[in-house]
């Protein structure tokens, strides 16, 4: 693997590591390059590399990119998110050692309807809004248990979390807070941990937050653990989530981590470099080692009537002019709310696109989880549809028994997606329309995983009246059930070749060939009204968050404001960008 001599340092330091990496610095690579490094080291025992990055899509590309390093075996190193990572290694190990939990638990997604219901009667209770009753999904914990909340009362949230754990419920946030307590309470565990995993990698070191930190620190506490963390502190964007810029460092200085400072920038061309320089100006600066070749314009503002007119008649004609797939670009926006509908104009305009407003029914329903996989299957073959395939099925087996099915990942568990693959692929043979081949599946997987015994026959039923609830959906949204293809279920799940619609904060850790960056608005980016004052944290932040958009353009960036805005002005930081 080709290394920057900034990158061969960090991977063969033998101690605690710690590198600060600009944007398009090759972080992944690095951390690919330590993990192979570790696995050589570690290969015949019984430890293990732990590494925890921040989005399953992270998660994906590093296990597709070790395994095309020729390593199929995963018995010594686990990739996850830190929410995966304590639920496989603590929670659903030791459940027992909690109060709230001790008799067992169900993981609830914020797209299950249970959680929409409880959310719902503590909105109606404390007379919550539409935007607070959004945010019970992004809820986190101190360490001290309490909540991290700005637009819910803290009563609110306890009484919340308290009529979860009443039903056996479990949230993502807790999954993390009761790993804590259970490691802090339990020495023996977190020395246990510590002994099983010889190193941990942590990507995105910079959103990592207090209570995750602490957990880290008990890890550490055992001495048998090194470290390798990753991050950029002038892309920490998660504060809401408790991460502090600060906390990188700190932690650090807490175990005695070397630093290595890695500054080429590997994905942007020069003109665009030079902007985000001009928006924060590094200390020393940032580089561009790119060796794509410059767009004409590289970089550009334009205000626009509306955010789909900037789409169709700018940077969608931008990217055919330069040959730039549709898959290779992205729309970012401050917030999901102006996505969605400019999502589902592009899906009319017939612009293939994923993101909100892409899918024309809610991620929770089963059989959608599961027929998106397949359809994407049928039409390409790729062995990493064939992967999201089996995790879908672990998560969806999971969730509807309330434990683990890791015969998934077994023998079996391959059977029963192979007779999944040839049973979807027979019937579309039969049927040509979506809607025709959804009626088939829904009953012949169904019997399958039953069969199978990967879901009890209790179950009987589950994936018809998903299907069905599916069907109500769409046709409240008036989508035109009749006429949808197979491919349009199969783009949903493998989006190669779909222009991504993302908010700037889920764009962290991508790139793309080009970039529009719209509802550039104070008020927007930066976040403020007049009940909201703007705070010098706050501001940084947003400045921050405006430089993570920037900096996933590879080779052209459009940064667009528009009349549809409520008036509000450009954003102020296109004025430091000095832009013509």
């Amino acid at each position: 693997m080709k290394l920057t001599d900034e990158q061969r340092r960090a991977i063969h330091h033998d101690g605690h590591t710690v590198i600060t990496a600009c944007p398009g610095s090759g972080k992944t690579r690095t951390i690919i390059a330590k993990i192979l490094r570790c696995i050589n080291e570690l290969v015949g025992t019984p430890r293990k590399i732990g590494c925890i990055t921040y989005t399953n899509t992270a998660v994906h590309e590093i296990e597709s990119r070790i395994r095309s390093n020729g390593v199929n075996d995963e018995s010594c190193h686990e990739v996850s998110t830190i929410h995966a990572f304590c639920q496989a290694n603590i929670l659903s190990k030791y459940y027992w050692a909690t109060e709230d939990y001790k008799d067992g638990y169900i993981i609830l997604s914020s797209d299950h309807d249970d959680y929409a219901k409880v959310v719902d009667e503590v909105g109606r209770d404390y007379k919550l809004d539409s935007y607070a009753r959004s945010q019970f999904e992004s809820l986190n914990r101190s360490p001290d248990g309490s909540p991290l909340s700005s637009s819910i009362p803290e009563e609110a949230v306890n009484v919340f979390w308290r009529k979860l754990a009443e039903e056996g419920y479990i949230d993502f946030c807790n999954i993390i807070y009761h790993s804590y307590r259970i490691l802090k309470d339990n020495p023996s565990i977190a020395h246990n941990l510590s002994c099983r995993f010889a190193y941990l990698l942590v990507d995105e070191f910079q959103d990592t937050s207090t209570l995750q930190v602490e957990l880290l620190k008990l890890i550490h506490a055992q001495g048998h653990t090194k470290f390798f963390l990753v991050g950029d502190p002038e892309q920490s964007i998660y504060s809401f989530a408790g991460a502090r810029r600060e906390l990188m460092m700190d932690f650090a200085e807490t175990i005695g981590a070397q630093k290595f400072p890695v500054l080429g920038n590997f994905r942007t061309t020069r003109p665009l470099v030079d902007s985000a320089e001009r928006l924060i100006p590094r200390q020393p600066p940032m580089l561009s080692a790119s060796s794509k070749s410059l767009l004409n314009p590289s970089i550009s503002y334009i205000h626009t009537g509306s955010s789909f007119a900037a789409v169709t008649d700018y940077f969608i004609p931008f990217l055919n002019a330069n040959n730039i797939d549709y898959g290779n670009a992205a729309i970012l926006a401050p917030n999901w709310f102006v996505l969605l509908p400019l999502g589902k104009q592009l899906r009319e305009y017939g612009i293939p696109v994923v993101g909100p407003g892409a899918r024309p029914y809610k991620r929770k329903y089963l059989l959608g989880r599961i027929a998106e996989q397949v359809c994407a299957y049928l039409e390409s073959a790729s062995p990493e549809i064939l992967r999201q395939l089996e995790k879908e099925l672990f998560a969806i087996a999971s969730e509807l028994t309330g434990k683990p099915v890791f015969q998934i990942f077994s023998y079996v568990g391959m059977k029963t997606v192979q007779r999944i693959l040839r049973e979807g692929q027979r019937l579309c043979q039969l049927h040509e329309g979506a809607k025709d081949w959804l009626n088939e599946v829904a009953l012949v997987f169904e019997n399958i995983l039953i069969e199978d015994r990967i879901i009890p026959s209790s179950f009987f039923g589950c994936l018809r009246d998903s299907k069905d609830e599916m069907f109500d959906e769409m046709r409240k949204h008036h989508i035109d059930i009749e006429n949808m293809a197979l491919a349009d279920l199969g783009m949903l799940a493998d989006p190669r070749k779909n222009m991504k619609l993302m908010t700037m904060h889920t764009a962290k850790g991508r790139e793309f060939e080009a970039v529009a960056i719209i509802c550039a608005h104070d008020g927007l980016i930066p976040y403020h009204n007049y009940y909201n004052h703007l705070t010098d944290d706050a501001l940084s932040e947003s400045r921050r968050l405006f430089y993570v958009a920037m900096t996933r353009a590879e080779r052209g960036l459009f940064i667009f404001s528009s009349n549809n805005n409520k008036n509000l002005p450009p954003s102020r930081f296109i004025a430091e960008l000095d832009l013509e």
